[in-house]
């Protein structure tokens, strides 16, 4: 077997282990926790530790998917500067698993759609590749909750848990994905970096309002997925 084919499969093993955070997947595939109550402050860091394994120089010889999206790290490292190689690997994990759980013609879907939501990370994503979805045009905003309506489904799948577009009534799933953009608006608006539990007084106070109002309805959702 070649370094090649036991890096893929390395890879796609650790994705079927990493579930990313239930509040922030919109920011794909970021290391947030918002699960129940008790585990909300937990930071998940999602240590690739079979990826040490693996000798650095196959990483620099050998393309990873994620470059299928980014071009490289670097790349990614010049538009989101909160970017680490540990968060693209994981990304990377993630679209193996993706392969390996999704049809054929659904993963063309997927990745179709990931692709577009990328796009719109590196275009208008802040430093921390967050979206202020309020500064974009409407035809933008409307473009993007398509897309994170479809593509939803398919973390959820990934991620273990019942699709919420089947668990939730119609209104209700798309109360929930504009809870999902809303709550990533504001982090964006605040300037804030997503990388711990965020507490509602780091929020401007005007803003306080709609963030907790959006992370209640996210956190309904959770629940309801892990009953």
């Amino acid at each position: 077997m070649n370094i090649e084919t036991k890096l893929r499969e390395s890879l796609q093993e650790i994705g079927n282990e990493i579930t990313p955070p239930p509040g922030l997947r919109m920011n794909v595939m970021t290391s947030i926790h918002l699960g129940k109550s008790k585990t909300k402050k937990r930071i998940i860091t999602g240590v690739l530790a079979a990826a040490l394994l693996i000798p650095t120089g196959a990483f620099a010889t050998k393309s990873l998917i994620a470059d299928g999206l980014y071009g490289s790290f670097d790349n990614l490292k010049k538009h989101i500067t909160s970017a680490t190689m540990e968060g693209y690997l994981r990304l990377d994990a993630k679209i193996a698993q993706a392969q390996g759980q999704i049809e054929p013609a659904e993963y063309k879907e997927f990745i179709g759609l990931v692709k577009i939501m990328t796009d719109a990370k590196l275009e208008f994503g802040d430093k921390y590749g967050g979206i202020n979805y309020a500064a974009l045009t409407q035809e933008k905003q409307t473009e993007l909750a398509k897309v994170y309506l479809e593509i939803q489904p398919y973390y959820d799948q990934l991620n273990g848990l019942e699709s919420s577009k089947e668990l939730l009534t119609e209104e209700e799933y798309k109360q929930y994905i504009k809870s999902l953009m809303v709550y990533e608006e504001i982090i964006s608006k605040s300037q804030i970096n997503p990388d711990h539990y965020i507490e509602t007084k780091e929020i401007p106070t005007d803003l306080q309002g709609p963030f907790e109002e959006a992370r209640a309805f996210i956190d309904y959702v959770n629940e309801k997925q892990m009953e």
